[in-house]
């Protein structure tokens, strides 16, 4: 009997999921009874989120039951949640992780090639197909540790997800843009900035953002990490160096598109597998567009590493 554990997280979307939920339901419940047919033997608990980090301790408490499919239904934050719980097992022990995006940005889901249609990602939970991805680290300097699955963004892409969180009426990727002429109107970013990378010696950069990818795509469709893959073993990260308002409206378009490399006055791409960070100033943090650190926090400090393989993603559609 092949056992799947569904955690549906209802305030995604910005709360609308929930109107959708027992659409949803139904959908699945349909996709189940066709695979019976065909002679699979399935077992479906699902269980609702009630607050945040409640899936971390539902993918926890599914991998002691000993689920072998643990699927987040949800966005990219419920995804992160998933997979902070499933981490908390030994990589032998570690479910398959199953997603249904039904979020807002739904990067990951979309990174790791799932259709965007939440019924037709349902079919992918019911195949033998995966795709095996990296997830990274994040600690602050109090020692606060996390795993994230798709970005860390600090500066100007912090202080966008900060923005994005105050818009409720409009939903998607137009939630994220919204938020980015919010934050450019606002006041242009800057950070001193200590970067070392693999033990090599500090290089002081000035920025206004640095965004650490393990996928290529965030903020439901901006390319912020061209390159990037899910499953090299490497963090991508990109320096987005102090610009002018005029210069942020400007490459907006351009970084949509993944096509700001060509810039390189203004943007720089460099890959690692372990990063210490130091800043001048506070930074605002997200990481999988959750709110690891706000400005109040006070965090100066961050290392970033990466677990190779670690978790097995259902894609079989």
């Amino acid at each position: 009997m092949r056992r799947l554990k569904m955690i549906f997280n209802p305030v995604a979307d910005r709360g609308h999921a929930a109107q959708s939920a027992d659409e949803l339901q139904e959908a699945v419940e349909a996709e189940v009874a066709a695979a019976r047919e065909n002679g699979q033997d399935i077992e479906l608990t699902w269980t609702r989120t009630q607050y945040k980090g409640h899936a971390v301790d539902l993918a926890r408490d599914a991998v002691a039951e000993g689920f072998e499919v643990v699927t987040a239904i949800g966005g990219d934050g419920t995804v992160h949640e998933v997979v902070n719980g499933l981490m908390a097992a030994e990589k032998e022990r570690r479910p398959a992780l199953g997603v249904i995006p039904f979020g807002s940005g739904n990067d990951f889901a979309h990174n790791v090639g799932l259709p965007s249609d939440p019924r037709e990602a349902a079919r992918c939970l019911f195949g033998d197909t995966t795709r095996t991805v990296d997830v990274g680290t994040i600690k602050d300097g109090s020692g606060r540790c996390e795993y994230w699955t798709n970005t860390v963004g600090i500066g100007f892409g912090g202080a966008v997800n900060m923005a994005a969180r105050k818009y409720t009426r409009i939903r998607g990727f137009f939630v994220y843009l919204a938020a980015v002429f919010e934050t450019i109107a606002s006041a242009p970013f800057s950070l001193k900035a200590k970067i070392q990378v693999d033990g090599n010696g500090p290089v002081e950069h000035e920025v206004a953002m640095i965004a650490f990818c393990n996928g290529p795509r965030e903020g439901g469709g901006f390319f912020v990490g061209p390159g990037a893959e899910m499953d090299d073993g490497l963090i991508t990260y990109m320096l987005m160096r102090n610009m002018s308002r005029v210069n942020m409206l400007r490459f907006l378009p351009i970084v949509m598109t993944g096509n700001h490399l060509k810039y390189p006055r203004y943007f720089q791409r460099s890959e690692a597998r372990h990063i210490v960070l130091e800043t001048d100033r506070t930074m605002a943090i997200h990481a999988d567009g959750e709110v690891f650190g706000s400005w109040e926090a006070g965090i100066r400090q961050l290392e970033l590493g990466i677990v190779p393989s670690a978790v097995r993603v259902l894609t079989n559609c």
